[in-house]
């Protein structure tokens, strides 16, 4: 599907790491070429904020919002998940004694805000335990109660591929007034996610993994009509609407009073960076988004649960157990010891086998996670390395 957009594919004979690291698509360069080739001509207006956002960032924005089925006034640009969390967040105003809900095998993004955040406005941290590396339901919803601020988590799990169910989540936060923050760095761009319809009132996404946009800065956020009319966050200057026709009217105009009264923006705009945002992340984000648009998230979706599936099964018939609830992360757990797999892990990497070896509170194995460029030849090739590597130890 695509293959040929993406050179760095002939670097590996089957690159099944994108829930490490995505593969950036060609045409993203084409896209920050032309941003760049602007800037170094100085063509265009590229020295005024309404120039680049109309012809550089708004697009990006347009299709991230096609991608989750959203309108563009509730999507943002972030650097990558941890900057777009942090943003969403501190936009929040806590009670002293309210509760935030997580779950334990989180990456420890997650934990390193949450941590940090409960402490410096007085939280109490409830962290959910896995049941056999996964989190049912119900034992999120015992969490939660009348004094939850917030439930933040990963929709899809970085080890264990744990898909939860959003919109039976969101009902139990709903109905106790809390807050659903999602990290769905992990799930989007790989599957279905329509925040809107599964009742998520605010999610960070980096670019780097399933969004194709790795090693940029790239990230994306959303936030709801109902996050975003209680939201407070600290504003800059572009978090405000332009006091004229636009900003570049604006600073000629003798009598303006710096610290006179501006409007706060609309919609996500009141949560952006509030100075000039990363333009060059935009263009080359922005051909990355095309990308998975154009072949449509959908068809992606089952593309990627396919040979997902085509792993799981292969290794339960070899008698090893997997993790992967249907999302496009699998982990074939080997039964070996963590020495073993991780020698197992070298031999994959030695033979041209791009795949990783990740562990949480005692779950590991190797970790497949195919996605749109790759096919079922590449499966069947780290099939067979597996189970030879395994042989050898």
């Amino acid at each position: 599907m695509r293959r040929n957009l993406f050179p760095a594919l002939r670097k590996f004979r089957a690159y099944l790491n994108t829930a490490s690291l995505g593969l950036m698509p060609a045409s993203a360069l084409q896209r920050a070429n032309e941003l760049l080739t602007d800037v170094v001509s100085f063509e265009g207006e590229v020295n005024s904020v309404d120039y680049m956002n109309q012809v550089f960032l708004e697009p990006a924005l347009r299709e991230a919002a096609k991608l989750m089925g959203v309108h563009v006034e509730n999507v943002g640009l972030s650097i990558q998940t941890t900057e777009g969390l942090r943003r969403l967040l501190l936009s929040m105003e806590p009670r002293k004694g309210q509760n935030i809900v997580s779950l334990d095998t989180e990456f420890p993004t997650i934990p390193a805000l949450l941590k940090s955040y409960s402490k410096r406005f007085g939280l109490e941290l409830r962290v959910v335990k896995n049941e056999n590396g996964l989190h049912p339901l119900e034992t999120i919803e015992r969490a939660i109660d009348d004094n939850t601020l917030a439930v933040v988590l990963s929709s899809v799990n970085w080890v264990t591929g744990e898909r939860i169910n959003l919109r039976e989540l969101s009902r139990a936060v709903h109905e106790h007034g809390a807050w659903l923050i999602v990290d769905a760095v992990q799930h989007l761009g790989s599957l279905r996610l329509y925040p809107e319809k599964e009742g998520v009132d605010a999610l960070a996404a980096g670019g780097e993994k399933w969004l194709l946009s790795p090693d940029t800065g790239a990230g994306l956020i959303y936030a709801s009509d109902e996050f975003l009319e209680g939201a407070k966050p600290i504003t800059g200057l572009l978090n405000m609407e332009p006091p004229t026709e636009n900003w570049g009217s604006w600073w000629g105009l003798p009598d303006k009073d710096p610290w006179g009264r501006l409007k706060v923006s609309e919609g996500v705009k009141k949560l952006d960076f509030g100075g000039g945002p990363p333009y060059i992340i935009a263009a080359a984000f922005r051909a990355s988004l095309e990308l998975i648009n154009e072949v449509g998230i959908e068809e992606i979706e089952r593309h990627n649960l396919r040979l997902a599936e085509r792993v799981t099964d292969e290794a339960l018939s070899a008698g090893l157990g997997v993790f992967g609830e249907n999302s496009a992360i699998v982990t074939v757990k080997t039964g070996m010891s963590y020495e073993g797999e991780e020698e197992v892990y070298r031999r994959l990497s030695g033979r041209g086998i791009a795949v990783s070896h990740r562990g949480v509170l005692g779950h590991h194995g190797i970790r497949v996670s195919p996605h749109l460029y790759n096919t079922v030849e590449d499966v069947e090739l780290f099939l067979e390395e597996l189970f030879g590597a395994m042989g050898a130890g």
